[in-house]
């Protein structure tokens, strides 16, 4: 995905400028409201970071953002007694290349031509992001590129204390805000926009510039999504990413093999039935004895307090898990909160 140049001096709001000029400099903007450090943050907390690129001599050509989550990231189903567990046989995810884009200069948001103070121009790039679900750490680092290879980078790292990590399940409260999208915008690009993508057994929410680009550099990203979300007609509705009626997902941007058929179940648990829910065989007979919908590979119009089962493939193992609606608000700027437990 190709980013615009924003021309834009901010030197005041830097959280850290260089001393000395470099070929590339880049630096996170300190204001109250955004990460620009190392802190600690609540599971699925929702966070946001500036990053302000320069190019002193050349163009700029490439913003990079990459998150490693250890010890791993998803959540880890220890041993009884506990004592038992080894850490260093935890499986070491690789690096999550969140954000990987092209920088075209000439062409900035404010439409004012090139930057007269800086001869590569400058970026602005604005990453909003939720924390993980699970306890760890979250080591996020961003680069700049110019177009001789010269770089620049800034990183910080998050951690993340779950008072239950011990539990048999994992649980986290997911809100997902979806875009409503205009019918005179009806694009690929619109409709990609317009999507929340969630990984359910990290309880990770995805925006589409971390799973879509031109270069197509973010493809392995898809493959950790089970379920995207959206909006049409003040209605709001889950599907898994290999259903093709509801979602119209571009061949080329995500390919057929990378779309999960996430296993989807309507059920007649209550919320009483959902809070008490906290076993394995507890999920596995919601998802048995739950029934198909009418499309199998979504949820259709989703109500308040309404419970779907659910069984996903990852690693050749399959995991059941329950959705709970905990709320829904419709309207222009639609919200869906789930509350959410898996299987580990």
């Amino acid at each position: 995905m190709r980013f615009r140049l924003l021309l834009l001096f901010l030197p005041a709001l830097l959280a850290a400028c260089a001393k000395t000029d470099t070929p590339v400099r880049l630096d996170f903007i300190g204001i109250a409201g955004l990460t620009s450090g190392n802190r600690t943050v609540n599971p699925s907390d929702t966070l946001s970071t500036r990053a302000y690129a320069v190019g002193n001599d050349n163009d700029l050509t490439n913003l990079r953002i990459t998150v490693k989550y250890e010890p791993t990231r998803n959540p880890i189903l220890y041993p009884v007694p506990i004592s038992g567990y080894d850490p260093k046989k935890a499986i070491n995810d690789n690096e999550l290349v969140f954000l990987d884009s092209a920088i075209i200069r000439g062409q900035n948001l404010l439409g004012t031509g090139s930057s007269a103070a800086y001869r590569g121009g400058e970026f602005l790039f604005n990453n909003k992001f939720t924390a993980r679900t699970t306890s760890g750490t979250e080591l996020w680092q961003y680069t700049a590129t110019d177009n001789t290879s010269q770089t620049a980078s800034r990183a910080y790292r998050l951690t993340v204390h779950k008072p239950d990590s011990a539990a048999v399940f994992h649980n986290y409260t997911a809100v997902l805000r979806p875009v409503v999208r205009r019918a005179s915008a009806d694009s690929a690009q619109r409709r990609d926009q317009a999507r929340v993508y969630l990984s359910l057994r990290s309880g990770l929410l995805l925006p589409k510039y971390a799973l879509i680009n031109n270069e197509h550099t973010l493809q392995a990203n898809q493959q950790l999504i089970d379920l995207v979300c959206t909006t049409t007609n003040n209605t709001v509705i889950l599907s898994a990413p290999a259903d093709a009626q509801n979602l119209r997902l571009n061949p080329n941007t995500w390919p057929t093999a990378s779309r999960r058929a996430t296993q989807l179940r309507r059920t007649t648990l209550s919320v009483t039935d959902f809070t008490n829910a906290a076993t394995t065989a507890t999920f596995e007979t919601a998802f048995s004895t739950g029934t198909p919908f009418a499309t199998p590979l979504s949820t259709g119009v989703l109500a308040k307090s309404q419970v779907i089962a659910f069984r996903v493939n990852e690693d050749n193992q399959d995991y059941t898990g329950l959705i709970l609606v905990s709320d829904l608000v419709l309207g222009t700027s639609p919200i869906l909160t789930c509350l959410v437990k898996v299987q580990k």
